[in-house]
């Protein structure tokens, strides 16, 4: 297999219609109220603003995402589409912004990530098994429950987005928004995951209880913050405290887990979500431990 070869994209801040961009905004009208609607969408932004992979998510807050579209082009190797929906989800600042309760917008990930999300377990970990390097999402929300995410991602070998990607993302989407309000006045509902699909249920059970059996809730508020990218003093920022007590109770959280990195925490987290159980207060670690030793 050749080498992938990397581009360099140019920002289309002007909104140039060039062939591309008419004909994508020529299918969108085409295709309103049809099954390939959403597809139309994703090719209008990939025309304003070049991608490598890109794809269509439903976010739920009480059900894991739902993959709709995936046009999926990894540099390094391939992995399962669904990935995402196993679990680290739960660890997207994205996803995060999400349930938050943001609104319809286009949002890059540097400017909603922590601090030291680029540096993470689960970026280096999670990011690197795709081979993405930079992503923005444009949400759109269907109500305070649910939203379509229409994600753009380029990788590793490609320059990353710019300031003049988001400003052109931005300027389409007030037409982008009408269209998909008057297709979803056309068309049927969208459609709807699995609701005997207990993964979400589990994802938010191990949040909650992770290593409750051996943590303390400060402890535990600390850990959760270490998983999703944060860094000892934006950590303190938000828990009210300093900077050292932080750093104390990251060293106790890797001595009561017998580990030395993070890596080892977010494997740990991640192998831990199949043994949770919503329907109880039960530690996942706890449980996970204990068919580990069988």
């Amino acid at each position: 297999m050749e080498p992938t070869k990397g581009k360099t994209y140019r920002s289309t801040l002007a909104l140039t219609f060039d062939e591309r961009v008419i004909a994508a905004f020529a299918s969108l009208w085409r295709c309103l109220g049809t099954a390939d609607f959403s597809a139309a969408v994703m090719d209008v932004l990939d025309a304003v603003c070049a991608t490598d992979s890109c794809g269509i998510l439903v976010y739920y807050r009480q059900r894991k995402p739902l993959s709709l579209l995936h046009r999926f082009n990894p540099v390094q190797r391939k992995v399962a589409a669904d990935i995402y929906s196993t679990g680290p989800y739960a660890l997207d600042p994205q996803y995060r912004l999400f349930l938050a309760g943001c609104p319809t917008g286009a949002y890059w990930l540097r400017n909603v990530a922590p601090d030291d999300f680029y540096s993470s377990e689960y970026y280096q970990t999670f990011y690197s098994k795709t081979g993405v390097a930079d992503s923005i999402d444009v949400l759109w929300r269907i109500d305070d429950d649910s939203a379509l995410v229409f994600f753009m991602q380029r990788n590793i070998h490609s320059n990353e987005f710019t300031a003049a990607d988001l400003t052109a993302l931005n300027m389409v989407l007030p037409i982008l928004s009408e269209a998909l309000t008057k297709h979803y006045q056309l068309a049927t509902a969208l459609p709807q995951a699995n609701p005997d699909d207990k993964t979400h249920q589990q994802v938010e059970c191990t949040l909650s209880h992770f290593a409750s059996s051996l943590l303390t809730k400060r402890e535990r508020d600390v850990l959760l913050y270490m998983l999703r990218g944060y860094s000892s003093a934006l950590t303190a920022q938000k828990l009210n405290t300093s900077d050292g007590t932080v750093k104390i109770h990251r060293k106790n959280i890797y001595r009561k887990l017998e580990i030395s990195s993070q890596a080892e925490l977010f494997s740990l987290f991640i192998n831990c979500i199949p043994f949770a159980r919503p329907d109880e207060d039960s530690d996942p670690l706890q449980l996970y431990q204990q068919n580990h030793r069988l």
